[in-house]
């Protein structure tokens, strides 16, 4: 698949979503290098913290079509905190945010899970549109696979689609997506994909995002590992995906590209600068 076809299909499935690091200058270089009518997201860190999250969301937010933070469980400091976070975002109309636990290792306040702020949200007028949860078809490197399945299914409910971690088999991707349907998942689910990005800095963040299953899957598949030596495009895995996005029983709703800041390269992946 050449890229052209591959931003075809993202169009098809509503679009890609690009999530952004919070670095410093990513207001300016997302402008840039990414079409106005894109989705992204923003990640949250224990360095920066959930207001430095919000407030390159707010940033971003007058340039793009939508802009949704992550909000970290463990980083938030109260429930005040949690409503000056939501005051902050209704203030600027952005009104969909993904809920993670983070990483975090002691939580800064009363929320130890991403469960933890999706109950608390459920229980207020918090004026969001949609909220989003992680899923880990890989599993994660700190959760064993049966409290992944329990924690998904208990924060389904409360939330309006799961977006998966980044892998680069789409059978085990598939095949996960499967089981979650049989077991009554139904949320929407966009799937992870990793952008355009070199081999050493996807080494040294894999581990703790939990893709050493991909790792595996990549070492069996050395003309994949060669791709992306060269600085991987995701139009192959997107390939692989295509007989499936409008089957209702994959409930596949786009995909979601983990881009570590590589966003000079986006443009060829998007088809351009829109």
């Amino acid at each position: 698949m050449d890229q052209q076809s591959s931003a075809a299909l993202f169009n098809q499935t509503e679009g890609s979503r690009f999530e952004l690091i919070p670095t410093n200058g990513i207001v300016e270089r997302a402008t840039a290098a990414l079409p106005p009518h894109a989705t992204l997201t923003v990640t949250c860190s224990p360095k920066n913290g959930v207001d430095h999250t919000i407030d390159k969301a707010i940033a971003l937010a007058p340039h793009f079509a939508q802009v949704i933070p992550h909000i970290a469980a463990r980083m938030i400091r109260s429930e005040e905190h949690l409503n000056i976070v939501l005051d902050r975002l209704a203030e600027y109309d952005v009104n969909d945010v993904f809920i993670v636990g983070g990483d975090q290792e002691k939580p800064l306040g009363p929320y130890q899970h991403g469960l933890d702020v999706l109950q608390s949200l459920a229980a207020r007028d918090n004026g969001l549109r949609s909220i989003g949860i992680p899923a880990y078809p890989e599993g994660h490197p700190h959760i064993d696979t049966d409290t992944l399945n329990q924690n998904l299914a208990a924060k389904a409910p409360l939330a309006d689609y799961v977006v998966t971690q980044m892998c680069f088999d789409p059978e085990q991707v598939l095949a996960w997506l499967q089981q979650q349907r049989a077991s009554g998942l139904q949320l929407p689910c966009y799937l992870g994909l990793p952008g355009p990005v070199r081999l050493d800095k996807l080494l040294r963040i894999a581990p703790r995002i939990g893709v050493t299953d991909s790792f595996r899957f990549l070492r069996k598949n050395l003309k994949l590992t060669g791709k992306l030596m060269r600085g991987y495009d995701p139009s192959d895995l997107v390939n692989a995906y295509t007989p499936y996005v409008n089957e209702s029983n994959y409930g596949i709703a786009g995909f979601h590209v983990y881009t570590f800041n590589e966003l000079d390269t986006l443009k060829t992946v998007e088809g351009g600068d829109g």
